[in-house]
């Protein structure tokens, strides 16, 4: 029943020239063609914000980000990991976090502003000039300040198709043709599906935690 309800909202997307379709209009089009879009069931992110402990599901990410995408399940289950071999069973402070990454997606830095700056954020955090994305870019290093503890985590390019981003360049320039969307709805689709029951190993491998000595204050720049 699923597999045919993702079939006929490809047959909708693919109808609407669905290669214009960005952000919110993702959701515009599932209401339309009465589509429930799947949300695979994984465990919440938790972390502390003014002693207040907060509790980030893979949902409210898809929600503050407007719509599903890879780039916000990726980044989801990487913070996981981090998370959790950093912490252990602790939920960490939010003083005691800063997260590093390479990673200039709108899901990815969406993903990353709900678990730092939370849902009333200003302002969209901004991609520094030079960076781009790449099937080899989804790396995020996170740092515990009270233990001076570190670990990167790398997703494996592999999981990403050769073409996948070629293929979003032209969705944003909106020349992709119906076989084009239709070849990258199907990557979207099976990435946001398949990744959340996936382990950590076979996503990031096994990175290890390492210690730093740090120079200067870890505090925002605004």
């Amino acid at each position: 029943m699923q597999k045919a309800k993702w079939i006929s909202l490809i047959l909708a997307v693919s109808l609407l020239h669905a290669s214009s379709l960005l952000g919110n209009e993702c959701v515009k089009c599932h209401s339309a063609s009465g589509v429930q879009e799947s949300k695979p069931a994984v465990a919440p992110i938790m972390i502390k914000m003014n002693g207040i402990t907060r509790r980030i599901s893979l949902s409210d990410a898809f929600g503050f980000h407007g719509h599903s995408c890879p780039g916000v399940t990726v980044t989801f289950r990487a913070l996981q990991y981090g998370i959790l071999l950093l912490y252990g069973k602790e939920i960490p402070e939010r003083e005691d976090l800063v997260v590093f990454s390479k990673t200039p997606t709108s899901g990815s830095l969406d993903m990353l502003d709900l678990l730092m700056i939370g849902e009333k954020r200003t302002k969209r955090t901004p991609v520094p000039e030079g960076m781009k994305s790449g099937r080899d870019t989804f790396h995020y290093t996170l740092y515990r300040k009270s233990t001076h503890t570190a670990v990167d985590i790398h997703l494996k390019p592999d999981h990403f198709p050769g073409d996948f981003f070629e293929l979003k360049k032209k969705q944003k320039s909106k020349t992709l043709t119906s076989e084009e969307w239709d070849r990258l709805h199907g990557y979207m689709r099976d990435m946001i599906l398949t990744f959340p029951t996936m382990s950590f190993e076979a996503l990031f491998d096994r990175p290890k935690p390492y210690k730093t000595i740090v120079w200067g204050e870890l505090s925002p720049a605004d």
